[in-house]
């Protein structure tokens, strides 16, 4: 008999431990499970940039910021008054709410209209957007593929005491095509070069709910001289002022910047202007740009074939 009580009792003891490993690991899976499928904090994400005669590309830049997750594109539509519209190509993004266009056609001559477009943005939805990005239409951001999503980026524990996350680009050029092909841009830049490999320019992703705007201060179009903690791709502290990173940081992001296509498409892009210079700045360095054009190139027929064609055998 007491032979049994020992047993039952080391029995007992067993199932009890057994019972207590069993609680143990469902508690272990469900904290797992937890992690992994309950939505983190769910940001709401916004990038905005200005464009003029994009719509050859405009339709492959929202779908990109669609797939990588952000939540909703401020495009402001800078072409000139007769020209194209962005309706024209991206009109069903427009009409779920994907994308929205605001009409800054027809600036003041005297405007740097990137400038205005980015705190009018910053301004406009600060309090509606925990990040708000700051890009051009030929800057394709590429995360680490250990990130899903924007979200996944922006919420990562590096990042929580970063006000701007600066991230450098790699600026591509394709040489060897002289003409527009319609293909995709990944298609098209598949066996263009780096310039440098890598470009210690930046530009900013900034946190929403800031004090002030943050483009109140804007020297330029990658960052203003407001004092905010800002971050490299990697969580780094760096300068707050400085449109540059340098050494460039490409840990966790870059900016894959396409910005010469083929010859033709480049020499459409100088004659457009820029949109962080006034429209008399604009002028004479698309006239300055004309005359080197012109004196590099006028032993080569068919490159000077397309600036004449472009510019209408004229400087502007």
């Amino acid at each position: 008999m007491k032979f049994l009580t020992i047993f039952f009792l080391i029995l007992l003891d067993n199932i009890i431990k057994n019972y207590k490993n069993i609680i143990l690991l469902i508690l272990i899976i469900t904290i797992f499970l937890i992690q992994e499928f309950v939505p983190k904090n769910q940001l709401k994400i916004c990038l905005c940039c200005i464009g003029k005669n994009e719509n050859l590309y405009a339709t492959e830049f929202v779908k990109h910021y669609k797939k990588i997750g952000y939540d909703k594109i401020f495009i402001y539509d800078n072409n000139e008054k007769n020209g194209e519209h962005f309706e024209e190509v991206i009109n069903d993004y427009i009409k779920d709410g994907f994308v929205e266009v605001i009409d800054y056609r027809e600036r003041n001559i005297n405007s740097r209209p990137q400038f205005d477009a980015y705190k009018d943005c910053y301004e406009r939805n600060y309090k509606l957007y925990d990040w708000l990005s700051f890009f051009d239409m030929d800057e394709y951001l590429e995360l680490n593929k250990k990130f899903k999503s924007i979200h996944d980026f922006l919420n990562y524990k590096i990042f929580v005491k970063c006000q701007n996350i600066k991230i450098n680009r790699i600026m591509y050029i394709n040489n060897n095509s002289l003409y527009y092909e319609n293909k995709s841009i990944e298609k098209r830049m598949k066996n263009s070069r780096c310039i440098g490999s890598e470009d210690i320019h930046i530009k900013s992703t900034v946190k929403g709910n800031l004090t002030v705007n943050y483009w109140d201060n804007i020297p330029n179009p990658h960052s203003s001289f407001l004092n905010v903690t800002s971050c490299s791709s990697s969580g780094k502290l760096i300068d707050f002022y400085s449109p540059f990173n340098n050494p460039p940081d490409l840990t966790n992001a870059k900016l894959n910047h396409y910005h010469f296509k083929s010859f033709e498409e480049y020499i459409l892009k100088l004659k457009r202007g820029n949109a962080d210079l006034t429209k008399h700045l604009n002028d004479d360095w698309v006239n300055q740009n004309y005359k080197f054009l012109s004196s590099e190139y006028k032993n080569n027929k068919e490159k000077m074939d397309i600036i004449n064609k472009i510019f209408n055998n004229s400087k502007l």
